[in-house]
């Protein structure tokens, strides 16, 4: 089953990636008439709705990316020791990278 459901997140963040790409680039190319600045970008990443995509983005890429690395990891690595090292180490990168972008995406300035 475990199997099964790393499967399935995997599809899922897949398909929000693409979602939250095609939103990304349209905001970003082609939405509003103002050029692209500073203070646009603070206005729109202050909304809660907002706040609430990025965040869903940023754990989709984490999942997403990590989980695919790992796949590669198991792979290749064939020591039971080394692969507890590699995913203590992959849980520890995600935890951060996931705290220090929810904190970026709660405090703009």
């Amino acid at each position: 089953m475990r199997g099964a459901l790393q499967w399935f997140l995997q599809r899922l963040t897949g398909v929000l990636l693409f979602a939250g790409l095609i939103v990304h680039f349209y905001v970003m190319h082609y939405s509003g008439a103002d050029p692209l600045a500073y203070e646009s970008v603070i206005k729109r990443i202050s909304s809660p709705y907002w706040k609430a995509f990025d965040i869903v983005f940023l754990v989709s890429i984490l999942y997403h990316g990590l989980n695919g690395l790992w796949g590669i990891v198991i792979e290749y690595i064939h020591s039971a020791r080394l692969l507890k090292l590699v995913r203590t180490s992959i849980i520890i990168l995600a935890f951060i990278v996931l705290f220090t972008g929810v904190y970026i995406i709660q405090t703009p300035s």
